[in-house]
């Protein structure tokens, strides 16, 4: 649909217009959503070249806030990370952090 995609469009674009304004909550926010953007890719969506611009620009950043020192890691979370963790490109290294920083048993 047209209007998501210039939607989805402009919502990028502001992303990376504010990024020196961002908290971190709002980073946290950011990875996740690049993460749905990458399965949303893998099921055959499309998405504008603004949101690579945001992975390329702020992938690193946002994962960091993502995975940092107050996440603590869950049994589901551990779970889902193994099931997940053959998934390519973004959302597999994602995986591979998030999985590191939380001891698998």
């Amino acid at each position: 649909d047209r209007f998501l995609f210039d939607l989805i469009d402009r919502l990028a674009a502001r992303v990376l217009e504010i990024r020196d304004k961002l908290t971190l909550e709002a980073k946290r926010q950011l990875h996740q959503w690049l993460l749905s953007c990458d399965l949303d890719l893998v099921s055959g969506a499309s998405f504008p070249s603004s949101v690579s611009c945001v992975k390329q620009e702020m992938g690193e950043e946002c994962l960091q806030a993502f995975c940092g020192d107050a996440t603590r890691g869950s049994q589901l979370q551990r779970d889902v990370a193994r099931v997940l963790a053959g998934f390519p490109g973004f959302f597999a290294r994602a995986l591979r952090r998030a999985v590191s920083e939380v001891e698998i048993k």
